[in-house]
């Protein structure tokens, strides 16, 4: 993949309770390691405590300020070059985060520190971190389902009230919000002006799995008792007046 096509690849950034979770055990990790010099400026718990609080911030700034900005600018899909564009952007508050921490957990680091040097060990933490969210993301695009050759209309039949970055884009499911439709596809979501009545009589091979939800049968990758998950990670309600039936649809799927 060339550098024009790799900095054009679009995902929609994810957040789940889980990955905020996972933030803080990520940090212990790099406590262990002590890099930058803190292995023998810190001890251990001062190293897990610094790293942790830092981590946690950092990266729900990642994680959060993406999700965000790509719902409101790119209709939940934004490119990598914006991704490493915001990444930029953190580095300068990264650093004041990490500053403040070294203050309050490891004051005797201070004489050896440079904010500097803050500047470029919180740059490659934070492109590290986002080559990670590349690749999954990429792998996840790997396993989604792919629209069948057809007529444009017949294989994207939303395409002509989605956004351009999506007109391509198998649905994977659509949700009912007051008189507008969450679509979400493959490479993102949007949101438009129209009834989930009016989506599911143009889509094929899919369920509606509660009054105000639809998803389509390439989609799933788990469920329980009262919910879906897609292989997006993303996750809706199942009504359980249609559980029965959703079982009996997903074993003649598979």
């Amino acid at each position: 993949m060339d550098s024009f096509r790799l900095l054009s690849f679009r995902y929609a950034p994810h957040r789940s309770v889980q990955a905020l979770l996972t933030l803080p055990f990520m940090g212990l990790l790099l406590a262990l390691f002590g890099p930058f010099g803190s292995y023998t400026t810190m001890d251990f718990w001062e190293r897990c405590a610094h790293f942790s609080l830092c981590f946690t911030i950092i990266g729900f700034l990642i994680l959060e300020g993406a999700y965000r900005l790509a719902r409101r600018f790119f209709a939940g899909n934004w490119p990598l070059w914006m991704a490493l564009v915001y990444d930029a952007a953190l580095v300068v508050p990264a650093a004041v985060i990490v500053w403040g921490s070294i203050h309050i957990f490891g004051r005797a680091a201070l004489p050896f520190i440079r904010f500097p040097d803050l500047l470029w060990q919180n740059l490659f933490i934070i492109l590290v971190v986002q080559a990670g969210i590349t690749l999954s993301a990429w792998m996840r695009q790997s396993r989604l389902p792919q629209a069948a050759p057809a007529s444009a209309g017949e294989a994207f039949p939303l395409a002509h009230r989605l956004p351009f970055a999506l007109k391509h884009s198998p649905v994977l499911a659509v949700s009912s919000e007051d008189h507008y439709l969450r679509v979400y596809t493959a490479r993102g979501e949007a949101l438009i002006h129209m009834t989930l009545t009016e989506a599911v009589a143009l889509l094929s091979g899919g369920f509606q799995i509660h009054r105000s939800h639809w998803i389509h049968d390439g989609a799933v990758r788990d469920y329980r008792k009262d919910q879906v998950e897609l292989k997006t990670g993303l996750k809706l309600p199942l009504s359980r007046h249609r559980r029965k039936a959703f079982e009996d649809w997903l074993e003649q799927m598979t």
